[in-house]
């Protein structure tokens, strides 16, 4: 009997071939209808458009009488008017029942970039939004500086208060003290040298009294640190009283630069009918050949035995 040739399972390219030009009107037929049924969705679903804000934050080294030191920082500001997208506050701000809907804000701490998104069925409206959550979220940042602004003045305040009482208490005991203190004495070498090698000033250490005079210095001290205190009291309660001017400050301490502006998309965001269409036709052109593949795979096969008479022969 000749040799029979092996059998191999083996898939060369021209199977590949006969496999594929077999099933050529499905793939082709799954591919442009794919393509196609996208298209058609693309064009007839509504359209959005995105505009989008990048803001960049940070604080002037300028401040009045401490009015800016302590303030929060502006990253935890920037992130808590993140967190605020899910709130009702922010949604009676934006005037929409659901913010995170049409509005979206992110905040890059590294580079100190706000990032604010709005949406909207027009571009008109995409642009009006996101002007307005600009807005919103200035006025968000002013808020809170102003109201730490007035805290550290409310602060400085009650420091100075603090400060004044115990000036006061001081001078009267100095003055009680300058009271049964003789005003005139004998001055003495050894007492003044020792004096001064304490540190105490030489015109106090040979003076004829030095105690007097020592006492009657602090005295003019403390009447001048209470002039001060008192000046510092009254303009800190005439400012807190003036919140416009304290608002002021804090706008020109807040350096709110607009990196990219709001403006009109010129296309919408989504859907985008060019991009949608290729990459369902890639899907679909990928679906068929596998398609063709499995269903060539699981189709019966059928397998011809040779005549009983040509064995016989052979």
């Amino acid at each position: 009997m000749p040799n029979e040739a092996p059998v191999t399972d083996e898939i060369s390219l021209r199977d590949i071939y006969l496999v594929l030009k077999k099933r050529a009107r499905l793939i082709l037929g799954l591919t442009f209808g794919l393509a196609l049924a996208t298209l058609l969705w693309s064009l007839l679903w509504p359209k959005t458009y995105t505009s989008q804000v990048v803001v960049s934050l940070s604080l002037s080294n300028q401040s009045s009488q401490g009015l800016l030191n302590n303030l929060p920082s502006l990253a935890g500001l920037a992130q808590g008017f993140v967190d605020l997208q899910q709130t009702k506050l922010l949604a009676n701000q934006l005037g929409v029942e659901d913010p995170t809907r049409f509005y979206k804000a992110r905040f890059d701490e590294k580079r100190g970039l706000l990032f604010l998104t709005a949406q909207g069925r027009t571009a008109a409206e995409a642009g009006e939004r996101a002007e307005r959550i600009l807005q919103v979220a200035r006025t968000y940042l002013e808020r809170n500086l102003l109201e730490g602004a007035q805290a550290n003045l409310r602060a400085a305040q009650t420091q100075a208060r603090l400060d004044l009482r115990a000036a006061q208490d001081g001078l009267k005991g100095i003055q009680a003290q300058l009271k049964i203190a003789p005003d005139r004495a004998l001055s003495n070498p050894t007492i003044a040298a020792g004096l001064e090698a304490r540190g105490n000033d030489p015109q106090t250490a040979r003076a004829s009294n030095p105690a007097y005079t020592s006492l009657s210095l602090d005295e003019s001290r403390l009447r001048s640190q209470i002039a001060q205190l008192e000046a510092r009291i009254t303009t800190l309660t005439d400012f807190l009283q003036q919140p416009d001017a304290i608002g002021q400050l804090v706008s020109q301490a807040l350096l709110v630069q607009v990196l990219v502006p709001p403006a009109e998309p010129l296309r919408p965001s989504f859907p985008r009918p060019l991009l949608f269409t290729v990459v369902a036709g890639v899907l679909g052109l990928l679906l068929g050949v596998i398609w063709a593949f499995v269903a060539e795979a699981i189709k019966p096969q059928t397998v011809l035995e040779p005549h009983r008479s040509e064995l016989e022969v052979r």
